[in-house]
């Protein structure tokens, strides 16, 4: 074949090479020019689904109906440009988080249409973007809800045990009532040390009540244990992770003057240092009390008082003789002070003692054969420890909800708690995004 006929095959192909550098040519354009504005278009949809999700939370977290919550979903993502059919939102739950409670799901979705400028000569179909937010929302309720007993040590690297009967004839109980026990020890077999159950063969041990568990961050279930009741217990909570101080956002108590007494009548203020009174047995007025060293009470005295918050800022609190207590937390009706305000007992509603996170003594509690605290106790790194009590759940030694570092029952008594949402400290609402 000569070179002329050679020419004339080829002639044409130089267009079709163009042709198809061309289709890729747009491609690119079209991957570079409209790919960027889906990407931009996406990012805006979803801060949108975000927003209108956290708006919808927030509605939620006030307890408004789900018209409100929807509402506000649509409100928010009309202000940014999305409306009508574009919007769908939705409200979930309730679901239970083992440890922080009751929560809500607030969904948001945002379908978005990008306007084409080169992509429709590779693609035919609209370019959309489709965004999801949920906003979760935990209610008002106590910081570890169905708890009675919160015991925040960590044994396996500070040694000790976080629930036990200490001294005595090792024969008492710590028992709830109404609510569980929580151990946040990431124990093991190997380093088995949250629970030291009594010896006495004929010793209650530690028991949760009333269907309510023991549940542990651990590994160690107790089970075949015959003094650790229900048995065997809930074990890796929280991925075997330990949790942090559920109060971490509450401020610690302050008080602006000193105390005073007259007549065996205690007004708020602060107590124990030079100049200033000490705590003894006698009625106490409600309001905060900032208390500086060790307190001792001996013989039949009696300290009682309600509306009263006990803030010891280094020292802890023992009995000996037939000493004793019966407090309450403030409440709506006897606080005092601007929610919010540290030297406000209306800032602890629901607390009755509150041990600074620094104070690591011990605060021991003693009714006599009757309620002792009425409220949360609650002392991030000290022991609380307990005699007394009643005989049947209404008149057990803490009524409300106890926070500590570790929990003992003291020689042949009983410790015995009953859970109480009504009667320990409540969280406000916490709305997040979850994804």
């Amino acid at each position: 074949m000569d070179r002329q006929t050679i020419k004339k095959k080829e002639h044409g192909q130089a267009i079709i090479l163009i042709a198809l550098a061309m289709v890729v040519l747009l491609g690119f354009t079209a991957l570079a020019i409209d790919g960027g504005m889906l990407y931009s278009d996406r990012r805006h949809a979803q801060n949108a689904a975000d927003a209108a999700a956290l708006s919808g939370a927030l509605q939620k977290a006030n307890n408004q109906s789900n018209d409100v919550i929807l509402n506000a979903i649509y409100a928010s993502a009309s202000g940014n440009g999305y409306s009508g059919s574009q919007v769908s939102g939705a409200v979930s739950g309730p679901f239970q988080d083992p440890i922080s409670g009751k929560y809500y799901l607030v969904t948001a979705e945002i379908t978005a249409t990008t306007k084409a400028n080169f992509a429709q000569f590779v693609y035919k179909g609209p370019l959309q973007n489709h965004v999801k937010a949920v906003a979760r929302v935990f209610v008002s309720q106590p910081a570890m809800p169905g708890y009675a007993i919160v015991a925040m040590g960590d044994c396996t690297s500070e040694g000790g045990h976080l629930a036990m009967i200490n001294g005595g004839g090792n024969s008492g109980s710590v028992e709830t009532y109404q609510g569980g026990i929580f151990l946040n020890a990431p124990e093991n077999e190997a380093n088995r040390c949250s629970i030291d159950p009594p010896s006495a063969t004929y010793a209650p041990g530690i028991i949760a009540h009333d269907g309510a568990h023991i549940a542990s961050v651990g590994s160690v279930d107790y089970a075949g244990q015959p003094k650790v009741l229900p048995n065997p217990i809930d074990i890796n909570l929280n991925m075997n992770e330990r949790i942090s101080d559920p109060l971490a956002d509450l401020a610690e108590p302050q008080c602006t003057h000193k105390g005073s007494v007259s007549g065996g009548v205690f007004s708020p203020g602060t107590y124990g240092r030079a100049g200033e009174p000490d705590i003894k047995p006698g009625t106490y007025l409600p309001g905060i009390y900032c208390i500086y060293g060790d307190v001792h009470i001996s013989g039949s005295g009696v300290i009682q008082g309600d509306g009263v918050v006990f803030y010891f800022v280094n020292g802890g609190l023992n009995y000996t003789g037939n000493a004793g207590m019966t407090i309450s937390a403030p409440n709506a009706s006897n606080c005092l002070g601007t929610e919010g305000d540290p030297t406000a007992s209306c800032t602890y509603k629901g607390i009755a003692v509150f041990m600074a996170r620094s104070n690591t003594s011990t605060f021991e509690v003693r009714g006599n054969g009757g309620d002792a605290v009425h409220g949360l106790i609650y002392g991030l790194n000290a022991t609380v420890q307990a005699r007394g009590g009643g005989v049947t759940p209404d008149e057990t030694t803490v009524v409300g909800q106890i926070i500590a570092k570790r929990v003992y029952g003291d020689g042949n008594g009983s410790f015995d708690v009953t859970y109480n949402e009504n009667s320990t400290f409540i969280k406000k609402p916490s709305i997040s995004l979850w994804k």
